[in-house]
Order: C-alpha cells, then sequence, then structure tokens
C-alpha cells in the first residue's frame, strides 16, 4: 500500500501556517497508468494541461487552507480511520465547465460504489467536524481528474463512455499542496493504515 509522494514532517512547520489540503484515495499503479492514457486522449480533445501520474486520486474531503496545528491533529487522529471495501469501476469521462476540468469516474448505474462512497465522504466529515472543521457546501461527485484548464464549450453535452477499468485502491491521505514555481506539489503527511483499500 502505496502512495507516490514525497512526504511532509508536519512538526518541522510552523503551528500558525496554513496550508491547502484534502483527503485523497490514491489508485494502484494499473489504475494510474489507465488513467494517463485516458488523460491523454482526453488531452487530444480538450487541450488543457494533464494531470500528473502520480497525481491521479479521488478527492473524498476539500480542507481548503487550514492551519497546520490543525492538521498536526488530524494526522494523528486519521491514521486508525477505517477504510470501506468500496467495488467501483471508472466507466466514463465527462467534464466540470465552471472550474475547466474533465475527469473520469463511475456512472449512474453504479448506485452501490456511489452509495457507499457517499457514506464514507459523510462519516470523514463527521470525523472532522468532531476535529473542529467546517464543512463547506460543495457536491460531492466521485471523479478522478484527468485534465486542468481544459477548453471545454458551454452548454454541451461531454459525456463519454470509456472502457471500463477497475479503480484499485491503493493508499487514502492527507495531501498538503505546496506552491511550486510552476504548478503545485502534492506532498503526504499522513497516511490511514489498514490491511488493504480498494477493490
Amino acid at each position: 500500500m502505496t502512495i507516490p509522494l514525497p512526504t511532509l514532517d508536519l512538526q518541522s512547520l510552523d503551528a500558525d501556517h496554513v496550508l491547502r489540503a484534502f483527503i485523497g484515495w490514491w489508485p494502484d499503479v494499473q489504475t494510474r497508468a489507465w488513467l494517463a492514457e485516458q488523460a491523454l486522449q482526453a488531452h487530444a480533445i480538450y487541450g488543457g494541461r494533464m494531470m500528473q501520474p502520480d497525481h491521479f486520486h479521488l478527492t473524498l474531503a476539500f480542507l481548503d487552507g487550514s492551519r497546520v496545528s490543525d492538521l498536526q491533529t488530524l494526522a494523528t487522529q486519521m491514521a486508525q480511520w477505517p477504510v470501506p471495501q468500496i467495488k467501483m469501476d471508472l466507466t466514463m469521462r465527462d467534464v466540470f465547465e465552471k472550474p475547466r476540468v474533465v475527469w473520469a469516474g463511475p456512472d449512474a448505474s453504479q448506485s452501490q460504489a456511489l452509495t457507499a462512497l457517499q457514506q464514507w465522504h459523510e462519516e470523514i466529515w463527521a470525523k472532522l467536524i468532531a476535529l473542529g472543521w467546517t464543512r463547506q457546501p460543495r457536491l460531492f461527485r466521485p471523479h478522478v481528474s484527468l485534465l486542468r484548464h481544459a477548453q471545454i464549450a458551454a452548454g454541451q453535452p461531454h459525456g463519454h463512455a470509456l472502457p471500463t477499468q477497475a479503480f484499485v485502491g491503493d493508499g487514502v491521505g492527507l495531501i498538503v499542496s505546496v506552491p511550486g514555481e510552476q504548478r503545485s506539489q502534492y506532498h503526504l503527511a499522513a497516511m490511514i493504515k489498514p490491511e488493504r483499500t480498494g477493490a
């Protein structure tokens, strides 16, 4: 079980510093290779910026700007959180028009997986609220971003069936986005450590 990102030691940072963070579910190597192929095909249609292969993930909770001291507490608490066994296939490509994102995810026929993911999302947020986080009003749509800054024609259907690929999870982590000269770099600050995640 692994998340292929550089690690970040939260204890070495100023407790009052604010960082953008999220909790993400990382796919295994085979799933990431499939996602990279889909990103390449989508890029030929939409342009934009392809996600780095090691950055492919399904976001379970956005934490936005969070104080390092709060992230330190969360990192300690979340290590023993349960990870449900969810069987999910990536079967469609679609877009989020306003943020100009092209993504892959499960289609509506996978009601059992979508229900399980929604429940997991709610359970995570219940824990976060208990730790002092404030939940922002966001619709949870399970997806893996393929492209950002895509050229998306407004008001047109973009849903497209993809060859089925099982999403096999290989780790759930607390991820901090560290600004860089050209793009942000994800850093792993903590992991949930069950025996196995995913399908």
